[in-house]
């Protein structure tokens, strides 16, 4: 994961580096379907112990590359068995309509973008968790 080190050239100053990692909620499906299909269908805050929702969800620690990707770190010991069977036994992350990003991070982090487009992306597997890629540049090509 890349790490920002702000180094400064007066001694004893402290600069910090702009916050680039947030955990969020993501629950999984279409938009258009009611959380059914694939993809996202939204990503929200996290919700408090003991919420429940019907969609199938799980957190994300989402994290910025300035200008390059968003990636998105799911915890294996946070997704139920039938999420990781549906969305991260592929290979790769099947996203078939565009979702929206949350505000929130458009502004703090200053994206280029709003949305993320329908299309298949990168998904990697690690021993502990799942990370998937979304490309920043991708929306913004015709």
């Amino acid at each position: 994961m890349l790490r920002q080190n702000v180094k400064t050239a007066l001694p004893g100053a402290l600069i910090s580096p702009p916050i680039r990692d947030v955990e969020m909620e993501v629950v999984f499906g279409t938009p258009s379907k009611n959380c059914s299909g694939t993809g996202i269908c939204m990503i929200a805050g996290r919700f408090p112990q003991g919420y429940t929702i019907p969609c199938p969800h799980a957190p994300a620690i989402i994290h910025c590359v300035p200008n390059q990707e968003l990636v998105f770190r799911f915890r294996k010991h946070r997704l139920c068995d039938r999420a990781a069977q549906a969305y991260f036994s592929a290979g790769f992350f099947l996203v078939e309509e565009s979702f929206a990003l949350p505000q929130r991070l458009i502004r703090q982090w200053a994206l280029p973008i709003d949305t993320i487009p329908p299309g298949r992306y990168l998904l990697e597997e690690y021993s502990g968790e799942w990370r998937l890629y979304f490309p920043l540049q991708t929306a913004l090509q015709p």
